[in-house]
């Protein structure tokens, strides 16, 4: 197990599950025009450009329910928590990518197969660049609204971590380049690719070790009209990882992202 990964338990004494109520989903349809949301800031897998959510995410939606002869509309909710409430409330018919916590599977069903492997680090900046080995008690970290990385990693944050939660990547990204906040977990890749738009690549760098290794998969709603479809759409994504398509496309989403205004 990493040491940073060791460190975040050693702050909760237990762990242990919870559960919450689900909520009804989305009634059956007939139409072939489908609604789907994803993380709207975590590039190259999803972002929001110009009003429209782009990245591999949403690209391997387009291209997958388009061989069953759905169009999907691509909708932005503001940030990850509203998209994952819309989902929840039946006002959408898939999450083009989530991590799978157990939280989460009580109201949502994943593909087989994931999207991508996502390697988790921890960000912070060049004040903390001496302190080694880095202490991650009394700390301030700073999630977005919607963020989860991992079952224990919530709980730990939920009850052993003091954790500031704001709407946009940008925000959090700024407030760790002024030191308001000292520690910030997320996606290696895109960490990196988001300082570097930002002009923060030489004021914040990730911790060496790992928090963790995550996985995005294709997220449906329970009871979704889907749901037939979902081995299928497993057994595609399969064969374009397989083929090393998704890999391939990686590069030009990671350019598009630095070279979009």
């Amino acid at each position: 197990m990493p040491l940073i990964f060791t460190l975040l338990l050693a702050l909760l004494p237990s762990l242990s599950s919870y559960a919450q109520t689900p909520t009804s989903a989305p009634a059956p349809s007939s139409s072939k025009t489908l609604t789907a949301c994803g993380h709207p800031m975590y590039p190259p897998l999803s972002w929001e450009q110009d009003g429209e959510l782009v990245g591999i995410a949403p690209h391997l939606v387009h291209k997958l329910l388009a061989e069953h002869g759905y169009t999907v509309n691509m909708q932005v909710f503001g940030n990850w928590e509203r998209c994952q409430l819309a989902a929840r409330q039946g006002k959408v018919d898939l999450i083009v990518a989530a991590y799978k916590t157990r939280q989460r599977e009580q109201y949502f069903l994943f593909s087989d197969t994931p999207i991508v492997a996502d390697p988790v680090g921890i960000f912070t900046h060049f004040g903390n660049g001496s302190v080694s080995p880095w202490s991650l008690d009394g700390k301030t970290w700073g999630l977005l609204f919607g963020d989860s990385f991992g079952d224990d990693f919530d709980q730990a944050s939920a009850r052993r971590l003091h954790v500031e939660r704001v709407s946009t990547g940008e925000q959090n990204f700024r407030k760790l380049a002024l030191g308001r906040i000292d520690y910030m977990p997320i996606g290696l890749s895109t960490g990196k690719l988001q300082a570097q738009k930002l002009g923060l690549t030489g004021q914040i760098f990730p911790l060496p070790e790992l928090l963790t290794l995550e996985y995005y998969h294709l997220a449906l709603p329970k009871s979704s009209r889907l749901e037939p479809l979902l081995p299928a759409l497993s057994a595609r994504l399969q064969a374009l990882t397989d083929d090393h398509y998704i890999q391939r496309i990686t590069f030009f989403f990671e350019r598009h992202y630095l070279d979009a205004p």
